[in-house]
């Protein structure tokens, strides 16, 4: 059962790892390619670049920039259909009767008309040392990660109700599990670029969570959890970033925390998480903090080659928490529906519906069909 809840949960994540082709295995060296294909059409809606990219912290001037209810922060999205693929390899020679080379590359390719039509999603190498755990350097999902998965189960929407700034580069990772209990730990290096245009669709994407011209000089974050025999996980998360501006004498940090859960049990499953974050800066005038929470609920119901899924996130934010007129606005309400039917393995194709609570915004919705291989 533990090793199969996030997998029955998380189609939408797990598909083309698990129709991964085995090029070469030979003599404990193998190595395999994935990927896959797919088109969506979107309905007319408007968006909201402050709803959907998470935006609240310092500008270039050390000033907050989340500005939530302003009407520049909506845009109109005409229908169309998009296409986007993946492609990945990932590889493994054995050392020794314990440990082994390990090493992966994904990439995201949009098409023509739309943005960033070339992304590194994960690139990394590291050893796997079985019960000893595994430790990788290079680009992909910090720990805290592990907190937020199990909620991430949509093919297009979902896990917005958190302040997580997606996948880093330049990270040492250490995972391990002993019986139930699984770990993690990450640590980012310096990174002059902060700001990550982080995918969260097909060719969809948003801000890191605090503005523009930020250099991270360091970052970690950990992981914890229990996975119990009837279907039920529990999951702890911290990060820390320090921060400071490229192009004044803004500097800072963040931190955020969450806790979690999910079960599983005949078909269903059923996760939630609750997080909050905070983000500090000084400046000249002195110091600010922005101050952040927000929950994400997720379910889905499993059933032949159909699956229906339901889910809710909410976030909101507070501008300089420490001033006598703060107060918490919001930034997602979102409830999201989505079916997905199998026609085999490989081939899939899905419906997924965003029902907007925030003022302005209008429901989204969008139909795919996804080969894998």
């Amino acid at each position: 059962m533990k090793k199969t809840i996030l997998a029955i949960a998380i189609p939408a994540l797990f598909a083309s790892a698990a129709n991964a082709a085995v090029v070469y295995d030979k003599d404990g060296v193998t190595f395999d390619i994935y990927g896959r294909v797919q088109a969506n059409y979107y309905a007319d809606h408007n968006q909201s670049v402050g709803a959907t990219d998470g935006s609240w912290g310092f500008s270039d001037t050390g000033t907050p920039e989340f500005t939530p209810g302003t009407a520049a922060h909506y845009s109109d999205v005409d229908g169309e259909i998009v296409g986007s693929s993946r492609l990945g390899w990932s590889g493994k020679v054995a050392l020794n009767n314990t440990w082994s080379g390990i090493a992966k590359t994904e990439w995201q390719v949009a098409s023509e008309n739309s943005d960033n039509k070339f992304n590194s999603r994960h690139i990394y190498v590291g050893f796997d040392g079985t019960q000893y755990g595994k430790i990788i350097f290079g680009q992909t999902d910090t720990a805290f990660y592990d907190v937020l998965e199990p909620t991430d189960i949509f093919n297009e929407w979902g896990d917005v109700g958190n302040f997580y700034d997606g996948r880093q580069e330049g990270q040492v990772i250490y995972s391990n599990t002993y019986g139930g209990f699984k770990g993690k730990l990450s640590y980012q290096t310096n990174d002059d670029v902060a700001v990550k245009v982080t995918d969260i669709g097909q060719s969809i994407t948003e801000k890191a969570v605090y503005g523009k011209n930020v250099k991270r000089n360091y970052g970690y974050a950990a992981a914890a959890g229990y996975d119990f025999d009837f279907g039920l996980g529990l999951n702890a998360g911290y990060a820390y970033s320090d921060l400071e501006s490229t192009t004044s004498t803004a500097s800072g940090d963040k931190k955020e925390w969450a806790l979690g859960a999910h079960y599983a049990i005949n078909g269903f499953y059923f996760a939630g998480v609750y997080t909050q974050g905070d983000l500090s800066y000084d400046t000249t005038t002195g110091g600010d903090k922005d101050k952040g929470r927000g929950y994400e609920l997720a379910a889905s119901y499993n059933v032949d080659a159909w699956t229906f899924l339901a889910g809710y996130n909410f976030k909101e934010g507070k501008i300089n928490s420490n001033s006598a007129n703060a107060s918490y606005e919001d930034i997602v309400d979102e409830t999201l529906l989505g079916v997905q039917y199998n026609f085999t393995s490989k081939l899939k194709a899905y419906t997924e519906y965003k029902i907007q609570s925030i003022d302005n915004l209008d429901d989204e919705f969008t139909v795919a069909l996804q080969y894998n291989f």
